[in-house]
């Protein structure tokens, strides 16, 4: 299985990449949503932890860029910092499966990692 983490924080690229690393054989790692979007073109993964507050192009916007693409259905999680009211609900109305916010623990993600892989 493989996966890939989306932030434009080397930092949180890192604590993602750990957390998860446990439930995949690769997880991939992208500091913008075209790199996102790039890596997306050249392998097939099973789920994508998107950051969203991003510069260039937000998670939002990477997202819908994403489902632009023939045959694109990985799900796609918001990890985020934004926990103001309503948020969640924003986020999965634009497409996200889940949201998630940071900081999480371990075994928070991984948890809501096996809904859906």
């Amino acid at each position: 299985m493989r996966a890939l983490v989306v932030d434009d924080n080397k930092i949180n690229l890192m604590v993602a990449k750990k957390s998860i690393q446990p439930l995949f054989d690769v997880v991939d790692e992208a500091l913008s949503g075209k790199d996102c979007i790039d890596l997306v073109n050249k392998n097939k993964y099973d789920i994508i932890l998107m950051d969203i507050m991003m510069p260039e192009m937000d998670g939002v916007e990477t997202l819908h860029k994403l489902k632009e693409i023939d045959g694109f259905e990985t799900p796609v999680m918001a990890v985020t910092a934004d926990a103001e009211a309503g948020a969640e609900d924003r986020y999965l109305s634009e497409g996200f499966v889940a949201y998630v916010t940071k900081p999480f623990t371990p075994d928070s993600i991984k948890e809501r990692i096996k809904e859906f892989v």
